[in-house]
């Protein structure tokens, strides 16, 4: 007996993927021109993404969405979901290299005794320059005046690291 719903997917399963590809398409549109130019789509769907980063009233909007969803639909999105997965894995690389230097700039700042561990981490870094920065940095604080020997040392530590 032949069964009639084999290989047909349910009309959930269908509303779900769609409601998928037009989350997606949000995420398109939200990515640089040059980001977007880097995935390989076809030239329609590069167009109907410029159009929808141009439209500012929200029902064109809506509607230029889901222009855009219907248009990824028809098209193989998986060299494009892991372009946007490497984005997101890069950019939250850099965001924990970011917290990592804030982290020791704080600490050096708070006790100039940190800057053995610093140099034991690093040991090539020109520690007269370090202390000289961070010693400005601890100056500055006490004044209370600009962070600029707080930022030369933050891009300090983030060159070091």
């Amino acid at each position: 007996m032949i069964n009639i719903t084999d290989g047909l997917k349910s009309k959930t399963a269908l509303k779900n993927e769609a409601k998928d590809v037009h989350a997606f398409g949000k995420i398109l549109v939200g990515l640089t021109d040059k980001q977007i130019s880097q995935i390989e789509l076809p030239e329609n769907v590069h167009e109907a993404i410029k159009e929808l980063k141009k439209l500012k009233k929200n029902s064109a909007q809506k509607r230029q969405s889901l222009y855009l969803a219907k248009l990824l639909r028809d098209i193989d999105l998986s060299e494009a979901q892991q372009f946007v997965d490497h984005l997101k894995f890069e950019s939250q690389t850099e965001i924990k290299k970011f917290h990592q230097v804030e982290i020791w700039r704080n600490k050096l700042i708070a006790d100039i005794s940190n800057l053995t561990d610093f140099v034991n981490l690093s040991p090539a870094v020109d520690i007269q320059q370090l202390r000289k920065l961070i010693l400005n940095s601890q100056k500055e604080i006490k004044k209370g005046s600009a962070k600029k020997f707080q930022k030369e040392l933050f891009q300090f530590i983030k060159n070091i690291l």
